[in-house]
């Protein structure tokens, strides 16, 4: 079983990171009382938010759920065992870190989650799976929210720059365990999708905060289609994206503003626009070249190279594994979400496995994603009754 933190060694290493996290631009704008045991919810969309909602809570110390693959990148690994973390099969039923979880609430700790189970890449955050409310009924402890305002507009998840500027942390009480016994799981689980919910471009488009316009690299393998012409394939000329195509310019700014609209908005007319072509093409297909890495020993490597297609049913995936040549299909029915290193990857789990599919093309992996989560809610809508 997993233990809480070391005390003294969290402590010291622990403060540092408050300190980090002050000079960094993160401002905590209230403080309350936790009474442990307790789960610790967040919103997530940064890879610096374990910082932010660390020196939230210090010096009380955490236990954070993290996904097991981060446990298999070396850069990362040292940092979560350090931690304590617990290793969780992202969006699987996973009995073992559950367990863990518990234990750790049991000796009076507190247990650290990111209910959506990723990074969002646009800035408004993501539907978390209804794990999530299961494991919240069943805890029956005290549950707080720590949400952070415009950490993406900060360290967007798209770049690997810093966009000075400030971090608003604030903490609430969701639940006690009395309010607990006397709700649904249902109940719980809007209740923490409402509190979650927050859409930085919405957010600082009223409030007018200002962060300092670094090179935008990389965000034109998320905002990928023109909206002028439809091309796709913008490619990103330090402040701004361009349409090779019909040199159409989206400017982004100083409130982390793409033409005046948030990155959010410009995803949404990007999805709804692929959604509406799925839609009237029932033998629509994306098909790509890839490269396949997957756990070996205790580390993430490229085990192939083939080809990856998805359709309506299923994505298949047709090349070599570890020097045999391979088949492997997965029913889009099954895979509700399908994460996303822009720029990169798309990851499918699958029976507590990872598959890696890195793409040549930069811009395919959000696309793919984007489709195959369409799929998915196609495959599971219920029908409507006729009257």
């Amino acid at each position: 079983m997993i233990k809480r933190p070391n005390p003294f060694l969290w402590l010291p290493l622990a403060g540092l990171l408050k300190i980090s996290a002050r000079f960094q631009g993160n401002r905590l704008e209230n403080k309350i009382k936790i009474e442990k045991p307790a789960i610790i919810l967040s919103n997530h969309a940064s890879f610096r938010d374990y910082v932010f909602v660390t020196a939230a809570l210090y010096p009380k110390r955490i236990n954070y759920l993290a996904a097991a693959k981060m446990f298999y990148e070396p850069e990362r690994r040292p940092f979560l065992k350090l931690a304590r973390a617990i290793p969780i099969c992202s969006f699987q039923g996973d009995l073992r870190a559950v367990s863990n979880a518990m234990h750790i609430l049991k000796s009076g700790g507190l247990i650290g989650i990111f209910p959506e189970g990723q990074i969002s890449y646009h800035g408004a955050s993501l539907k978390p799976p209804f794990s999530i409310a299961k494991l919240i009924k069943k805890a029956k402890v005290n549950v707080y929210l720590v949400k952070n305002k415009n950490a993406y507009l900060m360290s967007p998840p798209w770049s690997k720059n810093v966009f000075k500027g400030n971090v608003y942390t604030r903490m609430h009480h969701l639940f006690t365990p009395e309010q607990l016994e006397k709700i649904s799981e249902s109940e719980i689980y809007n209740s923490v999708s409402k509190s979650l919910y927050f859409d930085a471009g919405a957010f600082n488009k009223e409030q007018k905060h200002r962060y300092k316009v670094r090179d935008i690299s990389n965000l034109e393998n998320l905002i990928y289609q023109c909206p002028n012409c439809r091309f796709e394939g913008l490619e990103s000329h330090f402040d701004r994206l361009v349409c090779p195509e019909c040199h159409h310019e989206l400017v982004y700014d100083q409130f982390g503003l793409l033409d005046q609209q948030s990155v959010f908005a410009h995803y949404e007319r990007q999805r709804i626009a692929l959604e509406s072509l799925i839609a009237d093409d029932n033998s629509y297909t994306i098909t790509t070249s890839v490269r396949l890495v997957r756990y070996q020993g205790n580390n993430l490597v490229e085990v192939g190279h083939g080809r990856l297609t998805l359709n309506r049913d299923e994505y298949i995936y047709e090349g070599s594994d570890k020097d045999q040549n391979v088949l492997y299909r997965f029913a889009t029915k099954s895979i509700q979400y399908l994460p996303v290193d822009i720029g990169a990857d798309v990851q499918i789990y699958d029976n507590y496995e990872v598959y890696q599919f890195y793409m040549d093309t930069k811009y395919l992996p959000i696309k793919f994603s984007t489709a195959g989560e369409f799929f998915y809610r196609l495959k599971n809508e219920k029908p409507v009754e006729k009257h």
